[in-house]
């Protein structure tokens, strides 16, 4: 039995009600007849599917796109096809990650914010893996600051597909911020404040040089390098020789991280020696050993096996990137500004130097001269 009402047919069946947006409509800027079909479970869903895509008729702003029937993994697939040339490591383990999800199954055309709120709440349940002995290992879920950036990667997958003329909503991750912050499923992420004392990097440099001198990657070396220069454990291990100046004790860094642009962000640092380390001298030290990267190590290797000697020396808390935070920091205390410290470090905003830019207003204070009178 149907019974039809302002664009919304009333579909009584076996398993219950169902209501069908059907509109044929002329768009006055196109002179197109625009014609919309689409069944709903609740009649509110109908009347505001049915409320927004008249307007957008109306507005000349409706897009009849194709493919709408697609799910989003088959569009993330698609999206890495036609652009995903220059993507980093990090962001195509993310995309796939996604494509694993529930969520991923879903059509493009019809995703939601209950969608995106019912695939943070799974991925924030903890993980179990059986290991070879049998043993059960748990993992945490994810984080908000995770989650954030594999929402981000989603709603730029949508943004691709509406300008390719997909069926998508490429707002829906802007519009769902409000709702996923408020089920606590993102946030920007807690920001790192943990910085070696030097009785933790020099225990750190014995223990890769002395107690572990037969490891076949010198760790120690790379310690003090990236204290010394504040570089990306990934920009260490893509250095080049070709690149070096030795005239002005400069190196190019190329393809700096900038989350607007994977490629051409190339910079030119300084080595230098006010950290503590000579940076030009520990470069040189290893001039001969390679003929092309200076380090042709992987960085994967170095991740795994550093938080492991960390561990075995009972530091507490210490990331190999934390060693970046500590050029920063240092270079504040020897008097750099923000901007020149920038430079090397290749951080893009102010934003991101707001921790430093704090350590520098509490070195504003100078000792009042003899004689100073106040002003009336």
């Amino acid at each position: 039995m149907e019974k039809q009402e302002d664009f919304i047919i009333e579909l009584k069946g076996i398993k219950g009600t169902t209501y069908k947006v059907r509109i044929r409509q002329k768009c006055p800027f196109t002179g197109e007849t625009i014609k919309v079909s689409k069944s709903f479970k609740t009649r509110k869903q109908a009347e505001t599917y049915k409320k927004i895509t008249l307007a957008q008729i109306l507005q000349g702003t409706i897009n009849q796109n194709i493919h709408g029937e697609r799910s989003l993994s088959d569009l993330i697939d698609e999206y890495i096809g036609a652009v995903g040339d220059n993507f980093g490591r990090s962001k195509i383990g993310a995309y796939k990650l996604i494509k694993r999800s529930n969520l991923a199954k879903k059509r493009i055309d019809s995703l939601s914010t209950q969608d995106l709120i019912k695939h943070g709440r799974e991925r924030q349940l903890p993980k179990t893996q059986t290991l070879k002995d049998g043993t059960i290992k748990e993992s945490p879920g994810a984080g908000g600051s995770t989650l954030n950036a594999e929402f981000s990667y989603i709603g730029t997958v949508l943004k691709w597909a509406k300008a390719e003329k997909y069926s998508v909503n490429e707002n829906l991750i802007t519009e769902s911020r409000r709702a996923l912050e408020m089920n606590h499923l993102i946030h920007d992420g807690i920001e790192r404040s943990r910085r070696p004392s030097q009785e933790e990097l020099d225990q750190l440099i014995n223990y890769f040089e002395v107690i572990r001198p037969e490891r076949d990657i010198p760790l120690g070396v790379l310690a003090r390098f990236a204290v010394g220069t504040g570089l990306r454990l990934g920009e260490i291990v893509r250095l080049e020789w070709k690149e070096l100046n030795e005239v002005n004790k400069t190196i190019w860094i190329r393809d700096r991280k900038d989350p607007r642009q994977k490629k051409g962000k190339d910079s030119e640092i300084a080595l230098i020696w006010q950290t503590g380390y000579d940076t030009y001298d520990i470069l040189m030290a290893q001039k001969g050993k390679h003929p092309q990267l200076v380090f042709p190590y992987s960085a994967d290797t170095i991740s795994s096996v550093f938080p492991r000697a960390v561990k075995r020396l009972g530091i507490e808390n210490l990331h190999f990137h934390d060693l970046r935070h500590e050029f920063c920091s240092r270079m504040v205390e020897f008097g750099w500004t923000i901007p020149k410290i920038q430079v090397n470090s290749g951080h893009k905003d102010l934003r991101s130097m707001q921790r430093y830019m704090n350590m520098v207003s509490k070195n504003l204070h100078e000792e009042k001269p003899s004689g100073w009178v106040a002003l009336t």
